[in-house]
C-alpha cells in the first residue's frame, strides 16, 4: 500500500512541480495551504481507492475472516494506514522534483519501513535495538496492530486498548506529516 500510493501520488504531484505550473500556482491568489488541502484531497481520492482495491482482493481472498468482528478491525486499520500512507507520499511529493529519484525513494521508505518493522520478518525474531528504531515509522504500530489482532480472540474495550493507542499513533504520524508538508511548502513558496 505505501509503495503504491508513494508511486502514484508522486508521480501526480510532480506534474504540478512544472514550470510553467508552479509559476501560476505561486501568483494565484490561494494560499499554499489552501493549495496543499486541494492536492490532498484530490490525492485521497487515488488513496482511496487503491484502499478499497485491496478491501475487495481481501474479502475475495479470506471473506470468512472479513465478514467478522476482527475483519472490520483489520479493515479499519489499513484504512487509517492508507491515509497516513497518503500524507507520507503528499510529504515526498513535495520535497522531490526529480521524477528519476522516486523508485529509489519508494525502495527506502516503502521497503525499509517494511524490513524494521517486522513486515517481511516476524517482530519477535527481530533484535530489541531494531524494534525501537521501528518506533519511529508509522508501519510499525500498523503491523503491530495487525498482529495483536490476530492474537485476541475476544474483541472489547479492554483487548482493544492497546489497538486504539496504535491506531491513535497513526493519526499523530498522519497530522505531523501534514504540518510538516505546510512548512515545507511554505519555505519552497517564499524561495520560488
Amino acid at each position: 500500500m505505501l509503495a503504491g500510493l508513494v508511486y502514484v501520488i508522486c508521480l501526480i504531484l510532480s506534474s504540478f512541480k512544472k514550470e510553467n505550473i508552479q509559476k501560476r500556482t505561486i501568483i494565484s491568489s490561494m494560499n499554499y495551504k489552501k493549495i496543499n488541502r486541494k492536492l490532498l484531497l484530490s490525492s485521497s481520492l487515488v488513496a482511496i481507492g487503491l484502499w478499497l482495491s485491496y478491501v475487495v482482493l481481501s474479502f475475495i481472498l479470506v471473506g470468512n475472516v472479513m465478514f467478522t468482528m476482527h475483519g472490520m478491525m483489520y479493515i479499519a486499520n489499513s484504512f487509517i494506514f492508507s491515509i497516513c500512507a497518503l500524507t507520507i507520499a503528499f510529504l515526498i511529493g513535495n520535497l522531490i522534483t526529480n521524477k528519476n529519484a522516486i523508485n529509489g525513494i519508494i525502495n527506502v521508505v516503502a521497503l525499509g519501513s517494511s524490513f524494521l518493522c517486522g513486515a517481511f520478518v516476524p517482530m519477535e525474531w527481530l533484535p530489541d535495538s531494531v524494534l525501537k528504531i521501528a518506533h519511529i515509522l508509522p508501519s510499525y504500530y500498523y503491523i503491530s496492530t495487525n498482529e495483536m489482532l490476530k492474537q485476541l480472540e475476544v474483541i472489547n474495550l479492554d483487548t482493544m486498548k492497546q489497538v486504539i493507542i496504535n491506531m491513535g499513533a497513526i493519526v499523530i504520524f498522519t497530522a505531523t506529516f501534514i504540518i510538516i508538508t505546510n512548512i515545507i511548502s511554505k519555505k519552497k513558496r517564499k524561495i520560488g
